[in-house]
């Protein structure tokens, strides 16, 4: 997951869903049929299993950062909500602001797998 998806714990990636793919991953890995050559796995199916899995993540990632990126939007207007009621408050300031808040949500490690 490091190598691929070096991410993946934070909300840049899966977020709060990372502990959900974790355990749709290990139920995916316990049904694969996987295929037994002189005790090296067939790179076929290895390569079906990441691509597989690959694709999984995708889908978790998208769904997550939808309701992410609601929910930080919402936090973000409680939090500023003086700041945005200002009438002084400008299009300039209001994406600054946004934008550093977001970025540091997106940093944020959600979940520690280590």
């Amino acid at each position: 997951m490091y190598i691929s998806f070096p991410e993946w714990e934070t909300n840049k990636g899966l977020g709060t869903t990372a502990t959900e793919f974790i355990s749709d991953s290990i139920e995916f890995l316990s049904q694969c049929n996987l295929e037994k050559r002189d005790d090296q796995l067939n790179k076929q199916s290895l390569t079906q299993i990441y691509l597989s899995l690959a694709e999984n993540y995708e889908r978790y990632k998208v769904q997550y950062q939808s309701i992410f990126f609601e929910n930080t939007l919402e936090k973000f207007t409680a939090e500023f909500e003086e700041e945005l009621e200002d009438e002084y408050f400008t299009d300039f300031m209001y994406n600054y602001l946004f934008d550093s808040f977001l970025n540091k949500e997106l940093e944020k490690v959600i979940y520690s797998f280590n």
